[in-house]
């Protein structure tokens, strides 16, 4: 859907409106239908998504709304959330949409998304540690803080996303569900065995990968100064000398985490700036119906 790429969606100045744009879209592009002004605002009803049981959808509010949503019980186990956005200042690359850009507007889409299925989410925004800290809630008045904390967060300082695992890890007191982001540019191994920490304490990961096209196929043709943008070391580079050496050694670096990832059962999703919101929205909601 057009109106979910990234370069339409960022020129929606509100965090807050650029988030409700991306969910309300994805929801369209789920049911394929108008939207007829419908709002996520039910706690008794959640919307129908392909694959639940049709003899627990509300016809009666189908008849009103022109929509599919399904009788919410209070029994219904909801869920624990923690977003981990990753502000070093690595994420700040990239053209009119930066990593960082791309990050922020996913996790929150999430947000937003969770708390009107009236599950609890949390929010942690690290650099080298750990800068922000909500513990998760479900009420919707959460929702204002956690945007608010998304919206001020500024790329900074160097990364260390083992150590921050390690530091959180022992807060997260139930089950949870853990959503991160970030372009991952450390040791695969250290990062790998942070989130076996996470797994072996039972709780469900998914991390968004997200990269710049340019990190990823190394198109640049003129020799010039590279900067590293979290040691603002440079080196003089002539591109078309080492290009197919990088993509090999970048290659091999992805192929890490997808194994690593993989042999610990956390969903992997490897996103570029230029990917549709509702295709990283897709991947969350695959995870989250196996959950429920």
């Amino acid at each position: 859907m057009d109106l979910l790429k990234p370069e339409i969606i960022e020129e929606v100045g509100s965090l807050n409106l650029r988030a409700r744009l991306v969910v309300e879209g994805f929801l369209i592009g789920l049911h394929q239908s108008p939207f007829h002004g419908f709002s996520l605002e039910f706690h008794e009803h959640r919307p129908y998504y392909p694959g639940d049981p049709i003899n627990r959808i509300n016809w009666k509010l189908y008849g009103r709304t022109d929509r599919y949503y399904l009788r919410k019980y209070q029994a219904e186990t909801n869920l624990s959330a923690y977003l981990l956005l990753d502000k070093s200042k690595s994420m700040d690359y990239g053209g009119k949409i930066t990593k960082f850009h791309y990050a922020r507007t996913l996790a929150a889409s999430l947000a937003y998304l969770l708390l009107h299925q009236n599950d609890s989410v949390g929010l942690v925004v690290f650099d080298r540690g750990v800068k922000t800290f909500l513990p998760p809630k479900s009420r919707l008045t959460h929702l204002k803080l956690l945007l608010k904390d998304l919206a001020n967060a500024e790329p900074s300082e160097k990364t260390s996303i083992s150590d921050v695992i390690f530091n959180i890890a022992p807060m997260i007191k139930r089950r949870s569900l853990i959503i991160v982001f970030s372009d991952l540019l450390e040791d695969p191994d250290e990062v790998i065995k942070a989130f076996r920490l996470i797994r072996v304490r039972k709780n469900e990961v998914i991390v968004f990968h997200i990269l710049d096209r340019d990190e990823r196929e190394f198109e640049f043709t003129e020799q010039a100064l590279y900067r590293d943008m979290e040691d603002y070391t440079t080196i003089p580079v002539n591109p078309l000398n080492i290009k197919e050496l990088y993509r090999n050694r970048f290659n091999e670096f992805l192929k890490l985490y997808r194994s690593g990832f993989a042999h610990n059962r956390i969903d992997y999703s490897l996103i570029t700036t230029d990917t549709p919101y509702n295709k990283a929205l897709r991947k969350y909601l695959s995870k989250r119906k196996r959950l429920s």
